[in-house]
C-alpha cells in the first residue's frame, strides 16, 4: 500500500468511528449533538480528543505523512473550533441536556428576551435530516480525499 492509500483508509476510518459513536447518542438534533460531544468530553476524555478533534488530526496526518499542508481542512477545523468547541469546553458539569444547552444558549447571548431565548432552543431542538447532522463530515471527507489525490 502506497502512503495515499494509507492516509484515505485512515481518514475514512476516523469520519466512520467519529459517525458511529455520535450515533450511539441517537442523535436528532443540534442540541443532541453538542450534548453527545460534550458529554464525550466529560466521561471519556480520550475517545472525545479524537473524536472532537478529528478535522486537525487528518490535516497533521497529512502534513506528516505527505507533506502537504491542508488549506480548506484547516479552515474548517478554524471554523469548528470557534462555532462548537468554545461550547463543548466549559466550566461545567452535568449530564442534564437541558442544563448544558441553557448554559450555551446563555454564554452565546448576554442579553435574550424570554421569547428570543425559546426561539433559540427550539431550533436547537428542531429534529434536523441525517445529513445535515454529519454535513460537516462529510464535506471533510471530500476536502481530505482531494487534498490526497489531487496536488
Amino acid at each position: 500500500m502506497n502512503n495515499k492509500l494509507l492516509i484515505e483508509t485512515f481518514v475514512i476510518l476516523l469520519i466512520l468511528y467519529r459517525i458511529y459513536i455520535l450515533q450511539k447518542f441517537n442523535i436528532k438534533s443540534a442540541a443532541d449533538k453538542l450534548f453527545a460531544l460534550y458529554y464525550l468530553r466529560n466521561h471519556h476524555p480520550v475517545m472525545a480528543a479524537v473524536i472532537i478533534f478529528y478535522i486537525f488530526e487528518i490535516a497533521a496526518i497529512e502534513f506528516i505523512v505527505l507533506n502537504k499542508v491542508d488549506i480548506p481542512l484547516i479552515f474548517l477545523g478554524m471554523i469548528e473550533l470557534f462555532m462548537i468547541y468554545r461550547h463543548i469546553y466549559i466550566p461545567l458539569k452535568t449530564d442534564d441536556k437541558e442544563d448544558y444547552i441553557d448554559t450555551v444558549i446563555k454564554r452565546m447571548f448576554s442579553t435574550l428576551t424570554y421569547t428570543e431565548y425559546t426561539e433559540i432552543k427550539g431550533e436547537l431542538y428542531k429534529p434536523q435530516p441525517v445529513w445535515k447532522l454529519y454535513l460537516t463530515e462529510m464535506i471533510v471527507l471530500f476536502f481530505a480525499i482531494w487534498s490526497i489525490e489531487f496536488p
